[in-house]
């Protein structure tokens, strides 16, 4: 009995038939929102994601990259990253289990086919890379970083300053 008591009692409210209040809050003109993007819709001026190198994105399974690239012209086994990579003209890429964890750009592939990072050419022999990438992350001894999400792009430079490569990888993973 006390069960059913129980049960009429969280019913009833659905049962009742008198008018139900409305707020007051509802009669009050509230403020408008603004929602924050509206705001911060700007475009910024530097490179938004670090996707691509040389058109091969980060995360593509090894079929996507053959597809992509075709045949590389060799093809190694890099023991210490215990990453399998493929060698073409324009890029190296280095893959385990199947998908892409780092693309390689050395100087004579960048002097010769240039430098994409997600679709966009970039120098880093003349071009103020600031003026494109934005002030560095870090700055190690052998190169700047960059970040953007997980993805982060090193260029290389040796102790006089000069390009010494370049590479996109994932930085949660390396």
């Amino acid at each position: 009995m006390n069960m059913m008591i129980l049960l009429f009692g969280l019913l009833f409210p659905y049962f009742d038939a008198s008018p139900q209040l409305v707020p007051i809050s509802t009669f009050i003109e509230q403020p408008k929102s603004v929602l924050a993007f509206e705001h911060a819709s700007e475009s910024s001026p530097y490179i938004n994601r670090f996707d691509s190198l040389q058109g091969v994105a980060l995360y593509t399974t090894k079929e996507e990259l053959l597809l992509t690239k075709g045949n590389p012209l060799a093809v190694t086994n890099d023991p210490l990253l215990e990453t399998v990579e493929y060698h073409y003209a324009d890029v190296t890429v280095g893959v385990s289990e199947g998908v892409v964890l780092y693309v390689h750009v050395a100087p004579p592939q960048a002097q010769q086919f240039g430098l994409h990072v997600d679709g966009v050419e970039i120098d880093p022999l003349t071009d103020n890379l600031q003026d494109t990438l934005g002030k560095p992350y870090f700055i190690a001894e052998d190169g700047d970083v960059y970040l953007r999400g997980n993805n982060a792009l090193k260029i290389y430079r040796n102790l006089a300053g000069e390009f010494e490569g370049i590479d996109l990888f994932d930085s949660i993973s390396s």
